[in-house]
């Protein structure tokens, strides 16, 4: 069974910017499906039609993953096993994972928020569109991204301390960690544009569909599925 949730309405993290992306502005205990020590599991407003489609928030305010104390690591790689195990039972498909990278010197990596949050969507897989679409956006000679495969969160950190480009951070189905360090500006809401493709939906952008009846039916279906 999950934890105890908290009660009332409560926000993210006092740094959370009204204006944002698939978390809203404030969190209702309605949304939260599962909760760790420094992160909660929650469903995602602009599900894309995609019952599953969950976000892994942390409870403190760090830009992005790659912000996130090494410490943390462990407690973020069990929760994302948790989830993937979660959807792979009750839905019988494995999730890609993603997170666009935080503003680096006006560089961003295509999300809408600077805040820590893993995007998990069952079902789908864009890795290989990601990695073709990538070479395509390279307008001049100064511009550059560079793949490494990984295994943890390390590479994630690295970049982001590094302070002079952003990354993308993409998990396939498969199980296999890319991280995606990137010098150049790439689309808002860059892989939900992509998973709606796949897809067959024009409803990738989360402020025009937020898609709040789908949400609703995530929450019934897995609140009390963790352990």
């Amino acid at each position: 069974m999950g934890q105890k949730l908290p009660s009332g309405n409560f926000f993210i993290c006092n740094k959370m910017l009204k204006s944002c992306c698939e978390l809203g502005s404030e969190i209702h205990k309605d949304r939260v499906i599962h909760k760790t020590d420094n992160f909660f599991v929650i469903s995602t407003l602009g599900s894309i039609g995609i019952e599953g489609y969950l976000l892994i928030i942390s409870k403190e305010h760090y830009e992005g993953v790659g912000d996130v104390p090494e410490e943390l690591y462990p407690e973020l790689n069990d929760l994302a096993s948790n989830v993937q195990r979660v959807l792979q039972e009750q839905y019988g498909k494995l999730p890609f994972i993603f997170e666009h990278g935080p503003r680096v010197c006006g560089i961003r990596g295509g999300g809408c928020l600077d805040h820590a949050h893993l995007h998990i969507v069952p079902g789908v897989d864009v890795t290989s569109k990601w990695a073709g679409d990538m070479m395509k956006r390279l307008e001049s000679a100064k511009q550059f991204y560079r793949v490494d495969r990984i295994e943890g969160f390390d590479r994630v950190g690295d970049i982001y301390r590094g302070g002079k480009s952003s990354y993308v951070f993409v998990e396939s189905p498969q199980g296999v960690r890319y991280v995606s360090e990137v010098n150049f500006q790439i689309p808002s809401q860059y892989f939900r544009r992509m998973i709606a493709e796949q897809v067959g939906s024009g409803r990738w952008n989360w402020r025009l569909h937020p898609d709040e009846e789908t949400a609703k039916r995530t929450v019934e279906k897995l609140r009390g599925k963790f352990n």
